[in-house]
């Protein structure tokens, strides 16, 4: 046994979080870890790394108790961390970025560049990762990134390595490369804790999973004997997802973007129109410009060319407050570093978009804030201690739905949603899915971005392929396959 945790719990603020937790992990082996967003994963991730103490129980390491206080107690045991939030200094090269929290290698008073370039490069070559490591960090794609920090964990005598939603950002293509490194690290014997929402990934990859509803440990099965519906039973007492009807009729044209170009460079041309009661899904692959073209349209991202029509009448100037208040909302994928504000409360995030609305002679009504912010948690049914919690304790899934309630707040006519699902559980995946579906009947216009094909494929109505900043074929989201849409995706 290479990990073993013993009746583990821990509290905050008297709620368990997690509670009497017994888990294992054996040397070599992938161990996948599933649940519903709040469900302890994270908490036992942080555990191990050191992050959180323990209030109750120990930690057996190859057979012996061991003390986990802080994160470099836990990379001195062995156990390294990739997190989704990516942990890389942008300005910083792939060498820098390897040996942060490490002592740099120095000969005659001086670092040796050439020395710390070797040993990363070296490493690198043993995972089979080609990579440039003279570039920054802000010049790598999002496998480079994840790439990396594979590297810089694999550098330090690394025998568990947790792997935390590793394929949230990536398109299909971009996952095949983390896949074949995760099996070259299987072969060399490093142990893996893979968590994910991701079914597909853990019936692909995993060994055994071990499923954890609220704070408390389910079972831990052979992935060979567990069906995917069984395995979704056992995390959500038995719920099962909804098929998400589309629709084939909408009304006008109630957003278009024409000719768009960033001043970046990045989107060469966009073009795209989505009607009321429609939810358009735009794909492509990594680095296409999906992204920043709604960023463009939103007015976060500088154009260069082009137009913004809402409702027929152009947006001269786009820009977020401009959007705000003509009805647009964008739902970013970065939901930490552009959507929320982890500090404050989860009132005041509900608020963030429409605090003015609650002021009177320069004073804030405080008794009609709380009241709307409760009444958006109850209605989309986010698990918090109160309205007064700091958005940051929440878990995943929860912190989207603030997200959500942020932009609900506006009364948006259009919704630019990025990712809206990255990293949320498969329970809250297909309440989004049902919450952009409503709105879409109500008469509102959706724009869904995902690098996620077979959801773009059960939630949108229509397809817009873009490819290299450029928008190219529309396809109408009738019987398509995987295969036929990536076939677009391609420079003829």
């Amino acid at each position: 046994m290479l990990l073993k945790t013993e009746h583990i719990s821990k509290q905050f603020n008297g709620v368990y979080a997690l509670k009497d937790i017994n888990f294992e992990i054996l040397p070599g082996e992938i161990h996948g870890l599933v649940g519903e967003n709040g469900a302890g994963k994270s908490t036992l991730i942080k555990i191990l790394t050191g992050v959180y103490s323990l209030d109750e129980g120990k930690i057996l390491w190859d057979g012996g108790e061991v003390s986990i206080s802080n994160p470099v107690q836990s990379r001195q045991v062995g156990i390294n961390v990739i997190h989704q939030d990516r942990i890389l200094i942008p300005s910083f090269s792939g060498v820098e970025n390897a040996y942060l929290g490490r002592e740099y290698i120095t000969s005659g008073g001086r670092i040796d560049w050439k020395a710390m370039e070797k040993n990363v490069r070296d490493t690198a070559e043993s995972l089979g990762i080609d990579i440039d490591l003279t570039k920054t960090a802000a010049e790598l794609s999002p496998p480079q990134k994840t790439c990396l920090e594979i590297i810089r964990a694999m550098m330090e005598d690394c025998r568990l390595l947790i792997l935390d939603e590793p394929t949230a950002s990536l398109t299909d293509k971009e996952s095949e490369i983390l896949f074949r490194i995760i099996g070259t690290l299987k072969q060399k014997g490093t142990a893996i804790l893979y968590v994910t929402h991701r079914m597909d990934e853990i019936f692909r990859l995993t060994d055994r999973i071990t499923i954890f509803k609220n704070g408390a440990m389910v079972e831990t099965v052979n992935t060979s004997d567990v069906t995917k519906d069984e395995l979704v039973g056992k995390m959500t007492d038995q719920w099962k997802s909804e098929s998400i009807a589309r629709k084939d009729r909408f009304g006008e044209v109630l957003l278009e973007a024409e000719g768009i170009r960033s001043r970046d460079g990045v989107v060469r041309e966009g073009n795209l129109q989505v009607r009321r009661g429609e939810i358009l899904g735009v794909f492509g692959l990594g680095g296409s410009g999906r992204t920043e073209l709604l960023e463009c349209i939103y007015g976060y991202r500088p154009i260069a060319a082009g137009r913004v029509i809402l409702a027929g009448k152009e947006i001269t100037k786009p820009s977020p407050a401009e959007s705000i208040r003509n009805g647009v909302a964008l739902v970013c994928e970065d939901r930490r570093g552009k959507a929320m504000i982890g500090s404050l409360s989860i009132k005041d995030n509900i608020l963030l978009s429409c605090i003015d609305k609650y002021a009177r002679g320069g004073v804030l009504d405080e008794k009609r804030e709380a009241l709307d912010a409760q009444q958006k948690v109850e209605a989309l049914q986010i698990k918090i201690a109160g309205i007064g919690q700091r958005a940051i304790e929440l878990s995943g899934g929860n912190q989207q739905k603030v997200v959500f309630a942020k932009a609900l707040m506006t009364e948006p006519q259009v919704f630019l949603c990025d990712e809206p699902t990255q990293a949320v559980d498969v329970k809250t995946r297909n309440e989004i899915h049902r919450l952009l579906r409503q709105k879409a009947d109500e008469g509102n216009a959706v724009v869904y971005v995902s690098s996620d094909l077979k959801e773009i494929l059960e939630v949108a109505d229509n397809i817009r392929i873009m490819v290299r900043g450029r928008t190219a074929e529309l396809l109408k989201n009738e019987d398509l396959t995987s295969n036929e849409v990536l076939a677009y995706c391609y420079d003829k």
